[in-house]
């Protein structure tokens, strides 16, 4: 469907770059089908993934609506419609605040928080205006770090998604996980970058410095949003940020200059940095994304918690037994020995309390 992304622009919330449609259909890579639907004039892009054993489900990037009365209505005229596919639970993943009232109305109506395909919590940064303008809203720090990249020679380009330029994300990208958020395969990692750059909707980032390759960056853009997909540095000592290619001359605040420059010029409003500890833990240094968070306060010192995802059950049987096999795979996960086997690092996330 190639206009797609127009229809998703024009839902209440002005869309999504997970729902557009070069997204979608990278999805097909890990063996999931895009869908797309209507209800009424509202677009949704649905992904049917199959579940061995047990059937198939809809994980839903939104739908793109501005409050839970909508919700409860797009998802009252979803429920017969993947019955009617053979679909036996929906997961829906939009774009409300968080509000324990809203929850309590979800909670009511027999569906269950489930884990996200994408983050609960994030940074949204507006980067409408001039750059000067942009730049004044960023942390006195945030400019002296850019400054000083500048200063340092620290040269960011935009790249092409090429096989090389690929693993060389993906080798840094993996030093920078140490297995405490869970990235893509190569292949998938490299077609995914591929097909997205080619339709327009992502663009490779690469930073050197002294002509060494120190960090890498990935973003994305749909209408007038843009989001931080991925990014990586080098790191001298593993699972830590000190003296790393984020941390040694604002390398880190360089390369996400260059993005809100990149999504700027191809029309966008908002940068979503994509994933931060909760506004309650932002500031918890036990908290695994600690050093992240604090990075991404230096755009902007808003966080934003959404409503989470949701699971609602058109066969209540399948779609419990997959929820508790979900809640069991997170659970396992939390146990060093099994996390030496799996390959998770086994620290605890407290912003998925209610789901352990």
């Amino acid at each position: 469907m190639d206009n797609w992304d127009e229809h998703i622009a024009r839902n209440p919330d002005g869309g999504s770059v997970f729902r557009c449609h070069a997204f979608a259909e990278s999805l097909r890579l890990q063996g999931h089908e895009p869908q797309y639907l209507f209800v009424g004039d509202l677009a949704v892009t649905a992904v049917r993934v199959r579940v061995p054993r047990i059937g198939t489900f809809w994980q839903i990037p939104g739908p793109g609506v501005t409050d839970v009365d909508d919700l409860l209505r797009v998802i009252d005229a979803l429920i017969p419609l993947a019955a009617a596919n053979d679909i036996f639970s929906i997961h829906v993943d939009p774009l409300l605040a968080e509000v324990e009232a809203d929850q309590a109305r979800l909670r009511a109506r027999g569906y269950w928080r489930t884990i996200t395909w994408t983050n609960d919590h994030t940074i949204v940064v507006g980067i409408s205006g001039s750059e000067e303008e942009v730049l004044r809203r960023f942390s006195t720090r945030s400019r002296r770090w850019i400054k000083r990249a500048a200063r340092d020679g620290v040269v960011v380009t935009r790249v092409e998604a090429t096989d090389e330029n690929c693993r060389l994300k993906y080798e840094l990208l993996k030093a920078t996980s140490d297995a405490r958020f869970a990235i893509p395969s190569p292949a998938i990692a490299t077609a995914t970058y591929q097909q997205l750059q080619g339709a327009g909707n992502g663009q490779l980032f690469f930073a050197h410095y002294d002509g060494v390759l120190v960090a890498a960056g990935y973003a994305m853009r749909a209408g007038t949003t843009s989001l931080y997909l991925t990014g990586a540095s080098v790191r001298k000592e593993s699972g830590s940020s000190e003296g790393n290619g984020l941390g040694a001359h604002g390398v880190g605040h360089a390369v996400q200059w260059e993005m809100m420059r990149w999504a700027r010029e191809n029309g966008c409003t908002s940068y979503d940095m994509y994933g931060t500890p909760s506004s309650q833990y932002i500031d918890d240094p036990k908290h695994p994304l600690y050093g992240v968070g604090q990075f991404k306060l230096s755009f902007s010192k808003e966080v934003t918690d959404y409503i989470g995802c949701w699971e609602v059950p058109v066969r209540r049987i399948p779609a419990r037994i997959m929820h508790m096999a979900e809640r069991l795979t997170v659970n396992l996960n939390r146990i060093k020995l099994v996390s030496r086997f799996t390959g998770h690092n086994a620290q605890y996330n407290p912003d998925l309390a209610w789901f352990h």
